[in-house]
């Protein structure tokens, strides 16, 4: 198994205002820029994406990264 298996999107469990969340493709940084606005910085890198295209692991790990993700945000709304 490929070490970047089920890491496309970031893991939003780590989220901290001010730090970027890494994933395979997509990056995330949410500033704060005062009460109640935030600075959104969404990073996508296609050169990543369609790598993780070819893969042939691809569909499963687009699966785990979106249930990974879906399971984030659960946990999150508890």
């Amino acid at each position: 198994m490929k070490e970047c298996y089920g890491t496309i999107f970031p893991d939003m469990s780590q989220f901290r205002f001010g730090k970027e969340l890494p994933g395979k493709v997509f990056r995330l940084r949410i500033d704060t820029v005062g009460p109640g606005h935030r600075d959104r910085h969404l990073q996508v890198s296609l050169e990543q994406w369609q790598d993780c295209q070819n893969c042939e692991l691809f569909r499963s790990c687009y699966d785990l990264s979106n249930a990974k993700l879906t399971m984030q945000q659960a946990a999150a709304a508890i």
